[in-house]
């Protein structure tokens, strides 16, 4: 048995230990919150094959609060000298660094002593950016937060574009040119989830639904998915989308999507004209190869089995 303490932003430690407590019965996996820390320190568990994992808070970071975690992670490290040590990079944390590392403020000291860990990162292209910054890294897909549905909806009668733009992060989600577009396609409906308020300047054919629990509805009721984030891995939306059998508009080359890169107004415009005349013409058809590609790629089990490999790969050297 593996025991693996995950630490770190609790949306995903705890997605992550869910699903690998659900999937791989050699793993046990528990999260760590951050009110149990100090007892973590005090009470370091024993156990002969253990891990630690840091889930999204990244080492090196310049921030008050990164700083804090190195040091939490340090002290953690060294109550625990025998545990493996494992980093998760899911994607803002990618760019973060890198743009530290760009400016000459990144902490090379923290990021250095990590190199011999094992770095997990959510997209290949985020391993290629890790290696700006001499970490070498090994693609582990994020588990999906909803399951794809038994059979996806029809294709809508009404053309519709669904989008993710949360609003303390509106300009970095591509929402100036999401907005934009809708002005210049005023027969088109847009629909938009996320946290925060609606945008004033928004054109009358652009829905605002907040926080979204449940998105099936969303999805069956969406010609096609728009996420064109200034950075990303997948992306949820993008591979829901996909679950769905819908069209995916992307700012990254994601199989059986379209990319929108350099992401533009007029870019964006071209791209839903086309799916808009293809919509008209009656040969929209559901995006199925991209719902096959999805479903293989990302589906549950071996996501959680995946990663579970790459942590037992961690003791097979000691263990040999």
């Amino acid at each position: 048995m593996i025991d693996l303490l995950i630490v770190g932003q609790p949306f995903w430690g705890l997605h992550f230990a869910q699903g690998l407590n659900t999937y791989a019965p050699d793993i046990r996996a528990t999260f760590v919150p951050q009110g149990r820390y100090l007892q973590l320190l005090a009470r370091p568990p024993q156990s002969e094959r253990l891990a630690i994992m840091r889930a999204g808070y990244r080492v090196g970071a310049t921030t008050p609060r990164g700083r804090l975690f190195d040091a939490f992670w340090w002290l953690l490290r060294r109550a625990l000298p025998n545990a493996k040590g494992i980093h998760y990079w899911i994607g803002t944390d990618v760019l973060n660094t890198l743009t530290e590392a760009r400016a000459g403020t990144l902490r090379w000291a923290p990021l250095s002593g990590s190199r011999d860990d094992l770095h997990l990162a959510a997209a290949p292209w985020l391993v290629a950016e890790l290696e700006e910054v001499g970490l070498r890294s090994k693609v582990a897909h994020v588990l999906p937060m909803s399951p794809a549905p038994l059979e996806p909806a029809p294709m809508p009668t009404e053309f519709t574009v669904l989008s993710y733009l949360p609003g303390d992060r509106f300009a970095f989600y591509g929402g100036p040119q999401t907005l934009e577009a809708a002005r210049r396609l005023p027969d088109v409906r847009f629909d938009i989830v996320g946290r925060g308020e609606p945008q004033a300047s928004a054109p009358p054919n652009v829905r605002w639904h907040g926080w979204v629990q449940d998105m099936g509805e969303r999805y069956a009721q969406a010609s096609v998915v728009v996420r064109i984030p200034q950075h990303d891995a997948y992306g949820n939306t993008a591979i829901e989308g996909l679950f769905n059998a819908r069209h995916v508009v992307h700012s990254y080359e994601v199989p059986f999507a379209r990319q929108l890169r350099p992401v533009t107004a007029d870019g964006l415009v071209a791209v839903l004209e086309e799916l808009r005349a293809a919509h008209h013409e009656g040969r929209l058809e559901l995006n199925l190869a991209g719902r096959d590609w999805a479903l293989a790629e990302f589906d549950e089990s071996r996501v959680a089995n995946e990663m579970a490999a790459l942590v037992r790969e961690q003791f097979e050297a000691s263990d040999a």
